[in-house]
């Protein structure tokens, strides 16, 4: 982000030494040193510290305001520092949830418009002006989508490798650290940014029958039977964790109640239509899901897990009393 400041001022800086427009050079170069400065205070810890996504926010807000200030002197929809806006955009789509992209979006293409329509000079016939704004308009967005998803592909990839890194033994999925540091995360950014987070913790039905009967091979089959039914049925933005014993943990950012209970549906159907042969035997595995969904089950992440352990519980309970819950050969 710093480097991205700097050479939007530095590009701003070499315009002006050059442009020949020179009634622009005052409230240029006033509009460049309030942004330095803003630059300069958003890195000092003690204003930005503990809250590093908000200042991510404010320095991308300022950069487009900045570009517009620095456009709208410099040329209107002629000027040649109208393409900076793709820094922004960049940035946000890196950094932003997708609610606040689209605000950020929207309040750019806003100020492009006031720009290109109010600006003496600007574009007057309503064709010419539309046309100019969906020329470049339409490449940004474009440009905004693409970044976004690339951004989505890295951040699965780098879940992907710490989860071979830091992976359970036996499922590969990720371990319960790695599981509880994630989950702080997005608590601590997602729920801030208003987004929902969901959680899952799925038992494995029968397990300790499983063993007694089919010995521990069997169980341990099971178990990544389990493993695999998680990583079919989840996105890539989820993260399934090894919880404990016959237990699995699963992380659901950005879904609410009604989404992870939709998941956790999905879970069981996976698991249950998978078989696991033992020996001459096929086996049929079950799972009870508990359900919890932040900010309304809980805002701390053992809190949010102790929420889905005892709806799990509930579930247990009720499937064992319907039979559904039972182990078939």
């Amino acid at each position: 982000m710093a480097l991205a400041d700097w050479l939007v001022l530095g590009v701003v800086l070499l315009h002006l030494l050059v442009a020949p427009e020179r009634s622009a050079t005052v409230p240029t170069a006033a509009a460049l040193a309030v942004f330095a400065a803003l630059s300069v205070a958003l890195r000092l810890p003690r204003l930005t510290g503990k809250r590093p996504a908000l200042a991510l926010e404010i320095e991308t807000w300022a950069m487009a305001a900045f570009i517009t200030v620095v456009a709208w002197f410099t040329g209107g929809a002629q000027s040649p520092l109208q393409s900076l806006y793709l820094l922004p955009i960049v940035l946000a789509s890196l950094v932003l949830p997708t609610r606040r992209l689209a605000l950020l979006l929207a309040a750019i293409a806003a100020a492009y418009m006031l720009v290109a329509g109010f600006r003496p000079g600007g574009v007057v016939t309503p064709a010419a002006f539309a046309g100019r704004v969906l020329a470049v308009l339409g490449p940004l967005l474009v440009v905004a989508w693409l970044t976004a998803q690339l951004g989505t592909a890295v951040l699965a990839g780098r879940r992907r490798a710490a989860a071979l890194t830091d992976g359970d033994a036996l499922t590969g999925l990720a371990t319960r650290p790695v599981f509880l540091d994630r989950l702080t995360r997005e608590l601590t950014y997602g729920t801030r940014g208003g987004q929902p987070c969901g959680a899952l913790v799925v038992d494995l039905d029968g397990a300790r029958r499983l063993n007694e009967q089919y010995g521990d091979e069997a169980g341990n089959a099971a178990l990544k039977l389990v493993a695999e039914a998680l990583r079919r049925t989840l996105r890539e933005t989820d993260l399934a964790a090894r919880w404990g014993g016959d237990e699995f943990a699963v992380l659901l950012p950005g879904a609410d109640r009604n989404a992870a209970h939709v998941v956790a549906q999905r879970i069981r159907h996976a698991v249950y239509t998978t078989t696991l042969q033992s020996g001459a035997r096929l086996l049929r595995c079950s799972v009870s899901v508990g359900v919890a969904a932040a900010p309304r089950d809980g805002r701390e992440p053992l809190a949010l897990v102790a929420s889905a352990e005892r709806r799990l519980e509930r579930d247990r309970q009720l499937r064992r009393s319907s039979g559904s819950a039972a182990m078939l050969a």
